[in-house]
């Protein structure tokens, strides 16, 4: 969880009235004495510090024993676990550490060589178990990792748990990562907040990859401070009541009303409860400006019990964060939302109160208030307060948190498909197609729901992004040994976590579970259950086993690194998987679809009046797709033309002469259906295709016409034109950028609306009851249909091409740029609903929709003898 930085303990002990208190430091070097790779760093130093060397030694008598930088005995012990490896002055050590950029831990010994981790898993994480702490005291962390090397960055996580969790990250290796162009770290050290012990007197340091492939460890700092400096404190203490006590806290109104509890909890062992007539639990701490920090996020959890202690009437708790000068005198109050009797029962509620720091602050007091003025029966529970600085949520910034696969594992450079789609938005915003998207990955190989459930608030939160991609898969879950209970468990879990993003503000995105050459066909059947729920689910979601699955729940050949992961292809086929506009469209305010009743649209053909086309344009490269349409007619004729590899060859789904559908692929092969679709009814035709199975199947009625192997791009597909049928009804066109297995086929044959990986979802509803427009995409995209009116279809097509219009996304300046004349012509822009919005003529060459609500538009160009039809994406202002 965010944490204040202006409180970190290490920052207090530089000036002012901090200085005055008795401070020990510790200072401990990790790796090996073998010479060749590291040598123990001998005391004192040359600033006259000593040394704790810390080897790689695990056994039962290998716990090292403290000293302090003055050589006096701490009590404080140090147990080295499992997982570690050491190397140093051979590989990639601080050889030369320059005093200048490190002060007093530019000792050679002790930045040359490291304790350090690699692997995936559980053996990707060292712990080290610091024991026989003073619970009364603080203790401030100060990290040194570092390995000079190229290859790719390293960013290496500390979690430090006691009391509080704190998690923090070192970037340790890279290109240009330090001081003076050095591709590793010489300048930097990770500070922890302040920390006290467990009930057990200990703090666990775990060391782990945040990114790249390996994490490290050359040297740490530990300072121990008072518990409570004299006169001055500039840290909430006991906030999660783990002193099992209201120390630190002061009870105003009817202060026996608040308690200490450990029935119900958030995290840790104790929680508070308030109950009885009203009260009130603070405190107060001394505020220090921070650059940077102009606003606190003060931040509490809240539970309404069930039962006889449930709130009832107008019984309410809120968090205030409260701001006073030096007198004393209230600056400002800020609200949090409120816990009240119709709050979700057994559940902790996050709740924040946010305000702006006034001039003049000297006192930062925050404060859980508990309302019950009729002194009835009732309770909340309150836990974990946090007070950190405020940084407004970035409506562009996309968090991935999951396990390996969305780490990048199995990848070069663990450059996976999560690495590749931020890559892919980067070029769609300079090619003026997409918002300016940025991305961070806090995924961690080897996790599963339980994991990420713990650490979201910590990892994801601070991230201040709106927006989070949740990567998780059943085989870390267990489901090998797990069975149904295990799926139970992820499902529940993954609707928690859905849950959280959304109390949180944030808008979360599922990825569906994928493929391990490790299943059975019982673990291939509970991932396709998995995923059929998560294709109906209330959240945008990716079906990742769309583009990698053989056809029995493993990778497809060639596309794997190992059992579990996929390689460079494989991640390539799992990018193609996301519809490359849907960040766009979820910041747009496009809601996911709903099914909607479609009467269908009339195409009628004939020698002199050929049916228009109804063209769709996949967004980005193709590999994997799925296109489903619902079709009525009874005469034969081309239903479907696939166009691929860039419109060098095409491929058709037509009705043959004897009523029967027959696929003749761009790359020569031919599907003869079985069931006959020319009796006026309505049928629902399907083309499913797996470009890393390199496999394409054609389905009538849900029933399978046949499958031949090749791989497709495909670039264009229309419906209609002069070679379809004489009448033809369609309605309900899907496209999907993944293959799709047996059961998602009869999932769709029944009507089911499945939207993960959905790049376009058009009823087609003649009537216009969905929408004023009937060729609306409902799907979260921003991809759109064209419809191309005969004869004049080449001719308008052209002519469309050349209009242009940037930037879009727009946040209100837009220019109209084409080699025609556009001086005066009138431009109407027309909302979702089909409703004009704006009606103005183009001057200069440019066009104002900074009065237009952030949404998706269609703008209409009237031209002499045609209008000119394009999408538009106004942003926010």
């Amino acid at each position: 969880m965010r944490r204040l930085l202006l409180l970190l303990a290490w920052s207090a002990l530089m000036g002012g009235a901090a200085r005055a208190q008795a401070v020990r430091s510790v200072l401990a070097d990790f790796g090996p004495n073998d010479v060749t790779n590291g040598n123990i760093t001998p005391s004192p130093d040359a600033n006259g510090n000593y040394w704790n060397n810390i080897l790689n030694q695990t056994g039962v008598a290998d716990t090292f024993r403290l000293v302090d930088r003055a050589n006096a005995a701490t009590g404080i012990k140090l147990k080295v676990g499992a997982n570690f490896l050491t190397n140093g002055i051979a590989t990639g050590g601080l050889l030369a550490p320059d005093p200048a950029l490190l002060g007093q831990y530019a000792i050679a010994t002790a930045t040359q060589d490291y304790f350090f981790l690699q692997g995936t898993g559980a053996t990707s994480v060292g712990t080290l178990r610091l024991s026989g702490l003073d619970r009364s005291k603080r203790y401030v962390f100060h990290l040194f990792g570092s390995r000079v090397a190229t290859a790719e960055t390293r960013v290496t996580q500390y979690k430090l748990t006691g009391s509080t969790v704190n998690t923090l990250t070192l970037t340790t290796t890279g290109p240009g990562v330090g001081a003076g162009g050095y591709a590793g770290n010489n300048n930097t050290l990770a500070h922890s907040d302040t920390l006290t012990a467990d009930a057990s007197g200990a703090i666990v340091l775990e060391v782990s990859k945040a990114a790249g492939s390996f994490a490290y460890l050359n040297l740490l700092r530990i300072d121990v401070v008072p518990g409570r400096p004299a006169g001055v404190s500039y840290a909430f203490q006991n906030t999660g009541f783990e002193l099992g006590n209201l120390s630190f806290w002061t009870a105003t109104g009817n202060a026996a009303g608040a308690s200490v509890t450990t029935v119900t909890k958030h995290l840790g062992a104790y929680a508070a409860r308030l109950s009885g007539a009203s009260v009130g639990l603070q405190q107060q701490i001394s505020y220090r400006p921070a650059a940077g920090v102009t606003s606190y996020r003060l931040s509490g959890y809240l539970l309404n019990p069930s039962g006889a202690e449930a709130l009832r009437g107008a019984q309410s708790a809120h968090l205030e964060l409260l701001y006073y000068d030096q007198a004393l005198a209230l600056l400002g109050r800020f609200r949090s939302d409120s816990l009240v009797a119709a709050s979700p029962a057994n559940a902790w509620t996050r709740l924040d109160a946010i305000g702006t720091i006034p001039a003049g602050t000297a006192f930062v007091r925050a404060a859980a208030v508990w309302r019950n003025a009729a002194g009835a029966a009732g309770s909340a529970y309150f836990d974990d307060l946090e007070l950190a600085p405020y940084v407004p949520q970035n409506p562009f910034k996309l968090t991935y948190i999951g396990s390996s696969g969305a780490y990048g594992t199995g990848a070069t450079n663990n450059r996976g498909y999560t690495t590749l789609y931020a890559e892919l938005l980067t070029r769609r915003n300079t090619a003026g197609r997409g918002a300016p998207w940025v991305t961070a990955n806090v995924c961690v190989p080897g996790n599963n729901t339980v994991d990420v459930l713990g650490r979201f608030e910590r990892d994801v939160l601070p991230q201040n992004g709106r927006y989070v991609m949740i990567g998780l898969v059943l085989g870390n879950e267990g489901i090998i040994t797990g069975g149904q209970a295990t799926f139970n468990q992820f499902r529940t879990n993954l609707i928690q976590l859905i849950t959280l993003a959304r109390a949180n503000g944030l808008v979360p995105i599922v990825n569906n579970g994928y493929t391990r050459n490790d299943y059975t066909a019982t673990q291939y059947t509970f991932t396709r259950q998995m995923n059929a729920l998560i294709h109906g689910w209330n959240v945008p979601s990716v079906n990742l086993l769309g583009g990698v699955d053989d056809g029995n729940g493993r990778w497809a050949e060639g596309y794997w690194w190992d059992a579990l992961h996929p390689n460079d292809r494989g991640h390539a086929e799992l990018l193609y998987t996301v519809v490359p506009s849907l960040l766009d469209a979820l910041h747009a305010g496009k809601a996911l679809p709903t099914r909607r009743a479609s009467s269908g649209i009339v195409l009628r053909n004939a020698a002199t009046a050929p049916a228009d086309l109804i063209r769709l344009t996949p967004e980005e490269v193709v590999h994997p797709f799925t296109t489903a349409l619902r079709f009525r007619t009874a005469q034969a004729g081309r239903l479907v033309e696939v166009q691929d590899s860039a419109g060098l060859s095409a491929g058709t789904i037509r009705i043959a002469s004897n009523g029967k559908v027959v696929y003749q692929s761009a790359r020569g092969n031919t599907i003869s259906g079985t069931v006959t679709v020319t009796d006026n009814r309505w049928h629902q035709l399907v083309l499913t295709h797996y470009y890393a199975r390199g496999a394409t199947q054609l389905y009538v009625d849900s029933v399978r016409e046949g499958t031949v192997q090749e791989r497709l791009r495909p670039t264009r597909l229309d419906l209609g034109g002069n070679q379809a049928p004489a009448r033809l009804q369609l309605r309900d066109w899907l496209f999907y950028r993944a293959g799709m297995n047996q059961d998602e086929i009869r999932a769709l044959a029944a009507d089911s609306l499945l939207k993960s990986s959905q790049e376009l979802y058009a009823p087609l509803d003649g009537r216009r009851v969905v929408s004023a427009d009937s060729l609306t995409n409902q799907a979260q995209s921003l991809n759109t249909l064209t419809r191309i009116s005969s004869p004049l279809a080449a001719r308008e097509s052209a002519r469309a091409a050349l209009v242009s219009l940037y930037p879009n996304p727009t946040t209100g300046a837009l220019t109209l740029q084409a080699p025609l004349h556009l001086e005066g012509v009138p431009v109407t822009v027309y909302d979702l609903a089909g409703r004009a919005v704006l009606t103005a003529p183009v001057r200069h060459g440019r066009l104002s929709v900074a009065r237009l609500p952030a949404g998706i538009y269609t703008l209409a160009l009237r031209l002499p003898g045609e209008t000119i039809h394009k999408r538009l994406v106004k942003l926010g202002n």
